[in-house]
């Protein structure tokens, strides 16, 4: 079992790829926008993952997730104060969500449930690199998402500044990045894979991720 014991706060970015935003009928925001998940939410990229049922279509959206190494300072390099890079998948109930935000209530209930934070193993953080990652989703042996940082509305260093300056950051902290357009349910059985592709480097993949849907 994944030992998860080192991560301390996860934050979570939304619409941050314009055709993302626009797929779900959401204006592009003009400022990060930022909610955090339970550490309790996390789960490893491989095996069988169990959601709840009944509670109306739960949504996949994979993202590049970032570990803080060290604490937040005003400048500070991203190479001091990022060591690793993941995929991640932030799923969301998406009806709940739908629900909550006609409510103006806040979304924990609609991205926060146990299971919601799927994470993979971790590959060093090469600072400059970053922005020329790639990577996709894959069901059922179909790529449905495919992305990149250089896509993104907010850059790394920006949503760091941002959210280490309001909440702080600090070694065990993890941001996941935001997701690329193709967001969609998913149903009991499904098989999913992520992939993860770096200039000159071989390409991972991670998984499979058997989903159950359990009441």
């Amino acid at each position: 079992m994944t030992d998860y014991s080192a991560i301390r706060n996860i934050y979570c970015v939304g619409r941050n790829y314009a055709l993302h935003a626009k797929e779900l009928g959401n204006d592009v925001p003009g400022e990060p926008m930022i909610f955090g998940k339970p550490t309790h939410a996390l789960n490893p990229a491989e095996g069988t993952l169990v959601l709840p049922a009944g509670i109306g279509e739960i949504h996949h959206e994979v993202e590049l997730v970032v570990r803080i190494a060290s604490d937040y300072a005003p400048g500070k390099p991203l190479s001091e104060l990022i060591d690793g890079v993941a995929l991640g998948i932030d799923w969301t109930a998406r009806d709940v969500q739908s629900a909550l935000k006609e409510k103006r209530h806040p979304w924990l209930l609609a991205k926060g449930f146990k299971g919601s934070a799927t994470l993979s193993a971790f590959r060093p953080f090469e600072g400059e690199q970053f922005a020329s990652l790639t990577f996709s989703l894959v069901k059922n042996g179909e790529t449905i998402q495919q992305g990149s940082p250089a896509d993104m509305i907010f850059p790394l260093r920006q949503l760091v500044d941002f959210i280490g300056s309001r909440f702080g950051l600090g070694a065990g902290d993890l941001i996941y990045t935001g997701t690329p357009a193709g967001v969609g349910p998913v149903a009991d059985g499904d098989t999913l894979e992520m992939k993860l592709a770096a200039p000159g480097q071989a390409d991972e993949t991670f998984g499979p991720l058997r989903i159950a849907l359990s009441v």
